[in-house]
């Protein structure tokens, strides 16, 4: 069997503290024929400095020292230039296990996919205590696109995340991440999965996902992170375009479900909250009444009859 040149692309900012990890856990692969893209996106930090010193120990690491211009462009500028037949990529704060790209790449091989997805762990600092993130996902799976897509949107097994995921390169012919937006995952890989005929996944952990209080999403919430709705509306009108009455439903309720997790983090009586409630309630219906849509998904939406400030109350008890 042949070993083609695999791309790995890593975007650099702000994290000196766990770069070597990530790094380490890239350069160790079994899976040896690897150009490593460390994209430096003007990180204030001694992260340049280490990329630099990681590529004088192995020639397979390449840096690009660039203008801060976020995570989208950083990983934007490593697609251009990628020459391998498949490409991975990892977040900076995170690691993956020494058989990730090996395990990914014969299991694309032997099941001819153009996307092999893993399970994962993830921990929260400062505690390192693992937690597989699927535990009850299949052993292996083999989907076709619309198949895949579902189960996405669905949030059965298959996370929007960048991450974690190995594609064929030539899926990435046209698709880009759109510069400046936050949660740009949600505007992008859905359409990765549309042009892939076969999708696998395996159950095996292979990727560790960091969760940090300073991360996005632990954050205290700012107007930017809206941005997280408004793709999400943008990947359901833009599925919504292919007619296709399973895939509309499931991007309906991958939709609703963010607009919940972004709700609980509003200011009571803004106009945020004002927009994501009424958005929730224009689709809650087509969600209720949607037996594939998640049963806690269900049970959210048919408390929101009892008004918003009933929500917040069963969050925060939950909670």
């Amino acid at each position: 069997m042949s070993n083609p040149l695999i791309s790995v692309i890593v975007p650099v900012y702000n994290v000196e503290k766990y770069l070597p990890m990530c790094v380490d856990s890239i350069i160790g692969q079994t899976y040896r024929n690897l150009e490593i893209f460390l994209v430096d996106d003007g990180s204030p930090d001694n992260c340049g400095r280490i990329c630099d010193e990681y590529a004088q120990k192995d020639k397979r690491i390449k840096v690009i020292h660039k203008k801060n211009g976020g995570l989208s462009d950083a990983r934007n500028v490593a697609i251009d230039i990628a020459k391998g037949e498949y490409i991975t990529f990892v977040d900076s704060d995170d690691y993956l296990s020494l058989d990730f790209i090996e395990q990914l790449y014969l299991l694309a091989i032997q099941t001819d996919s153009e996307i092999a997805i893993s399970n994962f762990f993830f921990f929260k600092e400062p505690k390192r205590e693992l937690e597989v993130a699927y535990k009850k996902m299949p052993k292996m799976s083999v989907y076709s696109s619309k198949e895949a897509l579902c189960a996405l949107l669905y949030q059965n097994n298959i996370e929007t995340s960048a991450w974690g995921k190995l594609y064929k390169t030539s899926l990435w012919k046209e698709i880009r991440f759109p510069k400046g937006r936050l949660f740009e995952d949600i505007a992008t890989i859905y359409k990765s999965f549309l042009l892939s005929k076969r999708i696998v996944t395996i159950s095996l952990p292979l990727y560790y996902y960091r969760i940090r209080s300073d991360s996005i999403m632990g954050k205290e919430f700012y107007p930017k992170k809206m941005e997280a709705v408004t793709s999400s509306k943008m990947m359901l009108d833009d599925i919504f375009l292919l007619k296709d009455k399973e895939l509309c439903k499931a991007a309906t309720c991958r939709y609703v479900s963010m607009c919940f997790n972004i709700l609980f983090q509003t200011t009571q009586k803004s106009k945020e909250e004002q927009f994501i409630y009424a958005e929730i309630k224009r689709y809650r219906w087509n969600i209720i009444l949607d037996k594939n849509a998640r049963f806690k998904s269900r049970v959210a939406l048919i408390l929101s009859f009892f008004g918003n400030h009933f929500l917040r109350f069963i969050y925060k008890f939950i909670n």
